[in-house]
């Protein structure tokens, strides 16, 4: 019997009872980090789907929102809603020391009462900055410590970034009825600002887009860790995809991890690898694994994109990085096999065993001959025997490869691109049916209707004619 059905076992015995709605509550923290800087130090505009909470410990700061100015002074804490554009610089002191959070409430109610404060500069002797100083500090003082290599597990973190969450929520309840006013009727010395991307009925599109990123990074660390070949917790809930790439950077020098600059690291790596499917950053201790989703018909060079990843990372970062090549497959209960493959490639061995071909890779030579059957398609000559003489293979040998390491023979790949083609051609072009089928390597025009109907379950005329409908 469950706990549910027993609940209800003594209810004659009842006197009175009742009940509060469930709710399921998420808070993110991010790029927790303290800076000290001297004069002339700037900046630059930049805006994110984030609350931003920034405390000046000492010196005087500008902070320009949308615009406007504010002026921190030590104590000030400035709370910046998401996506209001913002810059800063120091103000007229020698040197200037602040502490930034940006955090991200997955609850309708928490997050609508934070929205409600707009921009707001709670005054150092403000019963809220006095509240949330605390929390400020103890934060302050792990990142001085994880900067002086002092151990830390992460609770005691968690836990002031917790109470500081609430104590914050708190104030937003209690003002949200006012006029600008603190919760103690001290006027900050700010009125707040409409957040920026405020929608009625909803949340910003950027904030919903940054909740969905989280979700996917968390589906892709379960896959990391599931047993090789299974799909894992949350491999069915992945977007669509033909091929997955991995692959590994480890920064050796452990001070890089200790800075505000390592949280460009992931943002660098993200926006390198964007363009070319949906991609995935992995921050683990000293290393990134990059994940990249694919649902191109040709297969991704992830060698060349990790490469360029590399020196992209190196000429910003400034710090020298080791690459570990995962692979490519086409499933994703491959996934953490191409993980370990990426481990191994760093000298990470004593972390995971080498793993054997069986893990699914996708080895150099079936990628040269898929990228081959995209590149010549359009030409009817082209054939098994064709390829494997260009990659100096016999055809035996190569038929074997592409049955081994893809599951599908080298003809139903070339069928498969063919009349992928040929659908993009049909739904974009005014093409006649006979035309497409050349266009794709198919001059026999009933052969190429016959198999396009066996493909798609539609001939091209009626493939055309419901894609123009819809």
């Amino acid at each position: 019997m469950s706990w549910i059905s027993d609940a209800g076992a003594g209810r004659r015995y009842n006197l009175r009872q009742h009940a509060l709605p469930d709710f399921r509550f998420s808070a993110q923290l991010y790029g927790m980090h303290g800076r000290t800087v001297g004069e002339g130090w700037t900046y630059p505009d930049h805006d994110h789907p984030l609350f931003e909470l920034n405390l000046v410990l000492e010196g005087r700061q500008t902070m320009t929102l949308d615009g406007v100015d504010y002026e921190q002074r030590e104590g000030d804490l400035l709370l910046i809603q998401p996506g209001v554009a913002h810059r800063s610089r120091i103000g007229p002191s020698p040197s200037m020391t602040y502490f930034c959070l940006h955090l991200d409430v997955d609850d309708a109610v928490c997050h609508g009462r934070l929205a409600g404060l707009g921009n707001r500069l709670f005054a150092a002797d403000s019963d809220a900055a006095r509240t949330l100083r605390p929390y400020f500090d103890a934060l302050a003082a792990r990142a001085d410590e994880a900067r002086e290599g002092g151990a830390d597990d992460g609770f005691a973190q968690r836990a002031a970034a917790l109470q500081m969450l609430l104590a914050l929520a708190e104030y937003a309840g209690e003002a949200r009825d006012g006029d600008g006013q603190g919760a103690d009727g001290q006027a900050e010395r700010a009125k707040p600002a409409r957040p920026a991307g405020e929608r009625s009925g909803g949340e910003a599109p950027a904030v919903q887009r940054l909740r969905e990123r989280n979700a996917l990074e968390k589906r892709v660390q379960e896959l990391l860790r599931a047993p090789e070949g299974d799909g894992g917790p949350g491999g069915s809930a992945l977007p669509p995809f033909r091929w997955a790439g991995v692959f590994s950077v480890m920064i050796p020098d452990r001070g890089f991890w200790t800075k505000p600059e390592r949280f460009w690291a992931k943002v660098l790596l993200e926006d390198a690898l964007a363009p070319h499917g949906n991609a995935v950053v992995i921050v683990g201790e000293q290393l990134m694994t990059a994940v990249l989703l694919s649902d191109r018909l040709a297969v991704p060079p992830i060698e060349e994109y990790a490469a360029r990843s590399k020196a992209l990372l190196e000429k910003n970062l400034g710090v020298a990085i080791r690459l570990g090549i995962g692979g490519i497959a086409r499933g994703a209960g491959e996934l953490r096999g191409l993980y370990k493959h990426s481990l191994c490639g760093l000298d990470a061995a004593e972390l995971f065993p080498a793993p054997g071909r069986d893990a699914g890779f996708v080895g150099r030579i079936v990628r040269l001959a898929l990228l081959m059957i995209e590149a010549d398609h359009a030409d009817p000559g082209l054939t098994l025997n064709l390829l494997a003489k260009r990659l100096e293979l016999t055809p035996n040998y190569l038929s074997a490869l592409f049955t081994a390491e893809t599951g599908r023979p080298f003809t139903w790949h070339l069928s498969r691109y063919r009349i992928d083609r040929a659908k993009a051609l049909l739904r974009e072009t005014n093409m006649k049916v006979y035309q497409v089928g050349k266009q794709v390597g198919y001059a026999d025009q009933a052969y190429f209707s016959r198999l396009f109907k066996a493909v798609v379950g539609a001939g091209p005329g009626e493939y055309r004619s419901g894609a123009t409908a819809d």
